[in-house]
């Protein structure tokens, strides 16, 4: 159960780290760019469904002679990661930009 716990949190770790990392840069609390943000857990989303898969199928009983279901977790976990990331790289880079467009909107009325 424990195993199947970690999978699924491995499976799950890039996008949720994405989604944090960029609400952070957004509230100036990461100097890290969007787009090298989006390309980290680009890369990280595509290696660690393979680790999932990886750590299932050394945990299978010993005489098991298909691991279909462990290939399953690497399947998933990348077209999670395919999906998830760029639509949500897309989404705060228009917040990014309308926030940095009314901060300078409003600097321009103050002068």
């Amino acid at each position: 159960m424990i195993i199947l716990l970690l999978e699924i949190l491995l499976i799950l770790l890039s996008p949720v780290v994405h989604i944090i990392l960029n609400i952070m840069h957004i509230y100036g609390r990461v100097r890290i760019s969007i787009a090298l943000i989006t390309i980290i857990c680009l890369v990280a989303g595509l290696l660690l469904p393979l680790l999932a898969s990886y750590i299932d199928i050394l945990n299978l009983p010993p005489g098991t002679r298909c691991a279909t279901g462990s290939v399953g977790f690497a399947v998933i976990g990348t077209f999670l990661t395919l999906v998830s990331i760029p639509i949500s790289a897309i989404v705060f880079y228009i917040i990014a930009y309308y926030r940095k467009r009314k901060a300078g909107t409003l600097a321009k009325t103050i002068q």
